[in-house]
């Protein structure tokens, strides 16, 4: 499609606005640092990043897959050069975002007029929401810039293939700092592919860009591919934000918090969802007894293979050791425990054995091998869990054969009744909560024809339907009791020491402790990641029409700011009231605007592709996650552009209506002023070929 359009004269310079809007920026920025700020984080933000950039800065290895790379490795070298004084990364950040007026008045001024990008770079300097997440660490500030400049790089890049490649290199770089980019370089190239005219040069710069954007995303791709087994660009964060998005639908809409399908986040069960994949067993020796055992090893078997094999450690130092299974097939239950024996010495002259557990081979750990995230685990029964509470209350409640009668008739009378349920709730909440409860955990127990109702002394509840499919997440669970009892799982032999036990003393010296499967953080984070798109996955297949109706109010709310009194909903801080009005009518305002000049630059023939696009892909990417108005704030310097196309167009009405008042001479003559005016500027008509 062939455009005319005006197209800035790359030679003229900045002019003086720009510069103001800029300093402008980088001066409220530097209040809202050293003086005071409109958000309640503080200089060390809420995603971790301080101490991430300390780690780094000490020499230490990127420890999670739970955010990316980029800003931990912004903050870095600051706190190598200056030590743990968070605001000085913060001021070079504000002096960062003091470019993203420039950076918008160079774009908005090639792609609409410069009249437009004077405006849009004033915006962006003194009423952008970025500035201030530039005062807090967040990715937000440096991402925009970097964004901005590959937009610029690309549109700008009409006869250079190295600048489509540059522009995929930012743009890749950028989805380093907000993961929810990394598909923008594939999608903003396609749709240059599908403008006119269609040519074999486009195609060619279209790859350069995705090839600059696959450059720079290939080593944390290759890192994580051989830390995870896993192709993964940014991020495991996407499956609880994907899991937090279905929960927010429904009823609970405005706030996921208060879904009680909250409770399924955590398994009760300890179990790994990669078929064939090493299990790292690791344990540990406290302080308070001697280090460097004469021999450690882990026993383990599991339910295919019954004879017990014997490990030494494949890492071990005098306090801390670790153990390699060889990967399992789906479904495996792996039953394991700690041997380890000291040499005699004085304090112990027949020498010091200990086990963890301390049943050894008659009481070991269990950790299970399963992708059936919401189903019961437990296969053979060695546990007491909240699938046998459900049992229990089926076979009590409407007469259900229980194959496992004997071992659930906890209270020994021979048959299945409401005491059982009530024994197995109170153990199953003093082994999660410490709790004793001399006169039962549970206040009544209700049954009708389609649903059995436990409701607990702290007045939650859990309720069974009678149409159960064996899947946990048809249980409802609300209150904090009710919570702990579906993520709590008790082997059966430790049932008499929770019934009527004193609390132990943990003061007690232990030889060994914190035995435990994949805790490493490259072997834990995909599983959560698993997991929880498993639970996004079961939120959706129950209301798929609610969700669809979520997501179409979430891309719109992805531009709003909507604070509420609700503590649980909304940070409250001192003075939050008022910030969260003002940026409610901020938003709204920046929203009805967005719109109107979406249809004005459509109107005036406007190349919207570099401005538009990205704009549209936020919330068609993200809206099926949790979002806020955060998400926004990288596409909000071009949301500016539009506005200024309005602020413009207002501007030569009110102007042009004044002048049509003056005598016919003097209204020809101030036209030719403005045409005047337009030349100067260094616009030239043309016509822009996408």
């Amino acid at each position: 499609m062939t455009i005319p359009v005006r197209v800035r004269d790359r030679a003229s310079g900045i002019p003086a606005p720009v510069h103001v809007a800029s300093a402008a920026s980088v001066a409220i920025a530097s209040f809202f640092i050293l003086v005071w700020s409109p958000h309640p984080w503080g200089w060390e933000g809420f995603d971790h990043y301080h101490d991430l950039g300390l780690l780094l800065a000490r020499g230490g290895a990127f420890p999670t897959t739970d955010v990316p790379w980029g800003y931990a490795y912004f903050l870095a070298p600051f706190y190598r050069l200056f030590g743990d004084r968070p605001w000085i990364p913060l001021l070079a950040q504000a002096a960062l975002n003091g470019l993203v007026p420039i950076l918008l008045y160079r774009l908005v001024a090639l792609e609409f007029d410069r009249r437009s990008a004077v405006v849009a770079a004033v915006l962006a300097g003194f009423l952008s929401f970025n500035t201030v997440y530039a005062s807090t660490q967040s990715s937000d500030a440096v991402c925009t810039v970097l964004f901005l400049a590959g937009l610029l790089a690309f549109a700008g890049g009409r006869d250079r293939i190295a600048a489509f490649a540059a522009a995929g290199a930012l743009l890749g770089v950028a989805a380093q700092f907000r993961p929810n980019l990394v598909m923008l370089p594939p999608a903003l190239g396609a749709a240059y592919l599908l403008t006119r005219p269609r040519n074999r040069k486009k195609i060619v710069q279209v790859a350069a860009c995705l090839a600059g954007a696959a450059v720079v995303l290939m080593p944390w791709t290759i890192r994580n591919y051989r830390l995870l087994g896993l192709v993964l660009p940014t991020s495991t964060h996407g499956g609880v934000q994907w899991w937090y998005g279905t929960l927010q639908s429904g009823p609970y809409l405005k706030s996921r918090v208060y879904n009680p399908r909250n409770a399924f986040e955590f398994s009760a069960f300890d179990y790994s969802s990669a078929a064939g994949r090493p299990l790292l067993v690791t344990a540990d020796i406290p302080h308070c007894a001697p280090p460097s055992p004469g021999s450690i090893a882990l026993v383990y078997w599991t339910d295919r293979q019954p004879e017990p094999v014997r490990l030494a450690p494949t890492r071990a130092n005098a306090r801390e050791f670790a153990w390699q299974v060889p990967g399992q097939p789906i479904p495996t239950v792996l039953y394991y425990f700690v041997d380890a024996q000291w040499a005699p010495n004085e304090e112990t002259p027949s020498g010091l054995a200990a086990r963890l557990p301390e049943g050894g081979a008659n009481r070991p750990a269990i950790h299970f091998i399963s992708d059936a995230h919401l189903d019961d685990l437990d296969v053979h029964g060695d546990l007491l869990d909240v699938f046998d509470v459900i049992r229990i209350v089926r076979g009590f409640a409407w007469r259900e054969p229980l194959p496992d009668a004997d071992r659930l008739d906890l209270d020994g009378d021979g048959r299945i009744s409401e005491a059982d349920v009530r024994q197995a709730v109170d153990v199953l909440l003093r082994s999660r909560t410490g709790l004793l409860f001399p006169e039962g955990a549970v206040d009544t127990l209700r049954v009708d024809d389609t649903r059995a109702v436990i409701t607990l002394k702290d007045r939650s509840t859990l309720t069974v339907p009678r149409a159960f499919s064996g899947r946990l997440s048809d249980i409802v669970s609300e209150g904090e009791y009710s919570r702990a009892l579906v993520r709590a799982a008790v082997p059966f032999w430790k049932i008499p020491e929770l019934v009527g036990a004193t609390p132990a003393d943990d003061r007690t010296c232990h030889a060994l402790r914190n035995l435990a499967v994949n805790r490493a953080f490259h072997l834990a984070e995909p599983d959560a990641m698993r997991r929880y798109t498993a639970l996004a996955w079961d939120n959706i297949r129950r209301d798929p029409t609610a969700y669809l109706a979520s997501c179409a109010y979430r891309a719109w709310r992805l531009f709003i700011v909507q604070g509420t009194e609700d503590r649980s909903t909304t940070y409250q801080y001192r003075g939050s009231r008022l910030v969260y009005t003002a940026g409610t009518v901020l938003s709204v305002t920046y929203l009805i605007l967005l719109a109107a000049g979406v249809v004005l630059a459509v109107r005036q023939h406007r190349p919207v592709l570099v401005l538009g696009a990205p704009i549209l892909y936020v919330p068609l990417t993200i809206a099926w996650f949790l979002t806020n108005m955060r998400y926004t704030v990288t596409v909000q310097p071009l949301v500016f552009a539009f506005i200024a196309l309005v602020l413009v167009a207002l501007f030569d009405r009110a102007r042009n209506g004044r002048a049509r008042r003056l005598s016919p001479d003097s209204y020809s003559q101030s036209r030719e002023r403005s045409r005047s005016a337009s030349a100067t500027d260094g616009d030239v008509a043309v016509r822009r070929t996408y």
